[in-house]
C-alpha cells in the first residue's frame, strides 16, 4: 500500500527552532510514526527533541507537529516510532492486520497479538524507499512555508 501522506522528521534546535532535516517516516495512525531507515538506527536511544512535517496533496494538509516521546518496541529495536504531541489530520497508512473472528462470538474480533501488531510494522517498514540521496538539490517540505515570509 502506498503513503497517502509524507513526513520528514526534523531535530529540534537551541530555543525550539526546527533544526536540519533528519530523515522520513510513515505516518502509521493520526498519532504515530514509523520512523524509516537508517534514521531508526540513530533515534533508537531516545534522546532527541524532534518535530515532523506531515504533508498530503490529497487531502491539502500541511503540518508541523512535535514529538512527544520517541518510543522503540521492546524486542524489536528497529521498529522506531514517534509519538506526536498532538494527532494529525492526514491521511494515515494504518497497520495491516488480518483480523481474526471470535470464535466464541463475543466480540466480533479478536485483538491481534504483539507478534501479530510487531509483523504488520515491520512490513509497513519494508515499504519505506531506500535511503538514497536525490540526483539534484531538493528543498525540505518543512522549508517551503519560510518562503512564505522571505526566508531561504
Amino acid at each position: 500500500m502506498a503513503r497517502r501522506s509524507t513526513v520528514v522528521v526534523h531535530e529540534v534546535g537551541e530555543g525550539g527552532a526546527t533544526g536540519e532535516f533528519l530523515g522520513a517516516g510513515t505516518l502509521l495512525e493520526s498519532a504515530f510514526v514509523l520512523v524509516d531507515p537508517p534514521l531508526n538506527e540513530v533515534l533508537a536511544d531516545g534522546s532527541q527533541a524532534l518535530r515532523v512535517g506531515v504533508f498530503s496533496a490529497e487531502k491539502d494538509i500541511a503540518e508541523i507537529i512535535d514529538v512527544a516521546q520517541i518510543r522503540v518496541v521492546p524486542g524489536a529495536p528497529e521498529l522506531v516510532l514517534l509519538q506526536l504531541a498532538v494527532e494529525s489530520l492526514a491521511p494515515a497508512r494504518g497497520v495491516p492486520l488480518a483480523l481474526r473472528e471470535d470464535p466464541l462470538g463475543i466480540e466480533p474480533f479478536l485483538e491481534p497479538s504483539v507478534g501479530e501488531i510487531v509483523d504488520g510494522l515491520r512490513v509497513v517498514l519494508g515499504e519505506a524507499p531506500p535511503p538514497e540521496l536525490p540526483q539534484f538539490p531538493v528543498e525540505d517540505p518543512i522549508r517551503w512555508i519560510f518562503r512564505l515570509f522571505g526566508g531561504g
